[in-house]
C-alpha cells in the first residue's frame, strides 16, 4: 500500500480483531483481507475483548510465557491439560503442573 506504513507490531486476540474490523467497517469498505479476517474473527474470536486483555495481562505475569504464548492462549480458551499441551508443544519450555493448573483456572475464570 503506498502511503502507509507500520507503526507498531504486537500479537492481539480475536476478540480484538473483530472489535477493530467492525469499527473500520463502519467507517468505509474493507479490503478482501480484512472481510476474511472479520469473518474469522467473528466465528472464533468469541468473548469479550476487555476480558480477553485482562486475561492476557494475568498470563503474561506466570514467568515462562510471553506475550504472543499468553495471546494464542486467550484465543484457544483450553479447557484441560492435553488441550494446554498442544498450544506449548512447540515452545522451548515446560510448564509444572502448578502453573498448568494456573493457567487452566485463569482461562476459566475469564471465560466466564
Amino acid at each position: 500500500m503506498i502511503g502507509k506504513k507500520t507503526l507498531e507490531d504486537r500479537d492481539i486476540t480475536l476478540s480484538n480483531v473483530k472489535n477493530i474490523l467492525a469499527k473500520r467497517k463502519k467507517e468505509g469498505e474493507l479490503s478482501y483481507e480484512q472481510k476474511a479476517a472479520l469473518d474469522y474473527s467473528s466465528e472464533f474470536g468469541t468473548g469479550k475483548v476487555t476480558s480477553a486483555r485482562k486475561l492476557v495481562k494475568e498470563l503474561e505475569k506466570i514467568e515462562p510465557i510471553d506475550n504472543a504464548t499468553a495471546v494464542m492462549i486467550a484465543d484457544v480458551k483450553p479447557r484441560d491439560k492435553d488441550d494446554l499441551r498442544v498450544i506449548m508443544e512447540k515452545k522451548r519450555f515446560t510448564l509444572g503442573d502448578d502453573d498448568i493448573k494456573n493457567i487452566l483456572d485463569l482461562v476459566a475464570k475469564y471465560s466466564e
